[in-house]
């Protein structure tokens, strides 16, 4: 089988894959470079590696040398690690996509675009470009949250840690009992933006709070879901119990966070309704603002929950209490614990 013969160079230079006739061919193959950045940028460097290897062997039968590829990579992306460009060929052979014929030459496999978008994941697609703007993100992110009261970091590493070995719902649990004011009993449902809803099963109420410090330090977390709820199945309790002792000790760090400005209450009234499928018995949380000008009530959150039940729920409307505690005196006790505390 010819590999590459006389038509490899020692360095990237695609004239010498695809022959003189390019420029009398498509739109797509009139310069192979600029096409090669256009499919980069929008279906990732997987595919694009695929693509070129399927454009050379189409045309000349030249299987492709890895230097080449490397090379490819670097000018369109500015690639630095040779490693990078040998990960994103493994995925193409492990699909069966491509084939490595030895001595760091590959072929195609599949020639049918359609096959391939279909095998590649694009949802975890990130070009280089978005891998520095999400790392510059989280830099800034970092500086924002350096000044965290000490208190906190033990919660904060404690997630990182459940995070890095892939346990995130349990450090959505930890930080619900904790950073939260969300008993033992209650459920983190959902965030919005900046808006955390929570269920408490002791009082049957829906509770809803702000914070723009605690959406920041999700993020800087990895953890942006919307719909939340799925940490009931994997309690903390352990590690709460380790940290603070017991989940009423665990909640003054919430108090603690509070007295120094990390949340404050909606001022806009919300109000829900929980809906049921009678025919999947998939279920659902409306949440709902009032719009004063029309005295009509808008849909600002829907949290899908599918069919398993947030156990305890009994009432299917009401009123989104906007404040942690009924009584007013109870939230004062909790806000004399903290002294001293740590």
């Amino acid at each position: 089988m010819r590999r590459g013969g006389d038509g490899v160079s020692t360095r990237f230079d695609v004239g010498n894959y695809v022959g003189e006739g390019v420029g009398r061919r498509t739109h797509a193959t009139e310069d192979p470079l600029e096409e090669a950045r256009r499919l980069y940028r929008e279906k990732g460097i997987s595919y694009t590696l695929w693509w070129f290897i399927r454009e050379i062997w189409a045309r000349r039968r030249h299987a492709v040398k890895f230097e080449d590829l490397f090379r490819l990579h670097q000018y369109i992306a500015g690639a630095r690690s040779k490693n990078s460009t040998r990960k994103a060929l493994k995925r193409l052979e492990e699909y069966g996509l491509i084939e490595n014929l030895g001595d760091g030459y590959y072929k195609p496999l599949i020639m049918d675009q359609a096959i391939v978008e279909g095998s590649i994941d694009f949802s975890r697609i990130r070009t280089r470009d978005q891998v520095l703007r999400n790392r510059k993100d989280a830099v800034e992110t970092s500086m924002q949250l350096k000044d965290m009261p000490r208190e906190l970091m033990p919660v904060v590493k404690e997630a990182q840690k459940l995070i890095e070995r892939g346990d995130k719902w349990k450090a959505v649990d930890l930080i619900a009992h904790t950073l939260l004011p969300i008993r033992k009993t209650g459920v983190l449902i959902a965030r919005k933006d900046d808006l955390f809803l929570y269920y408490e099963r002791k009082t049957d109420k829906m509770h809803m709070i702000r914070s723009w410090r605690l959406t920041a330090l999700l993020d800087f977390l990895g953890i942006k879901d919307e719909v939340l709820v799925a940490h009931r199945h994997s309690e903390a309790d352990g590690i709460i119990r380790k940290l603070f002792g017991s989940h009423d000790n665990a909640r003054r760090l919430h108090y603690l966070l509070k007295e120094r400005g990390w949340f404050e209450y909606p001022a806009e009234n919300y109000f829900y309704r929980i809906f049921e499928n009678p025919m999947t018995h998939d279920w659902w949380i409306s949440v709902y603002k009032l719009n004063r000008e029309t005295d009509r009530m808008e849909e600002d959150l829907r949290v899908e929950v599918g069919r398993s039940a947030i156990t305890g729920i009994q009432v299917k409307a009401g009123t989104i209490v906007t404040r942690e505690h009924i009584k007013k005196e109870n939230e004062d006790t909790y806000f004399r614990r903290t002294k001293g505390w740590i």
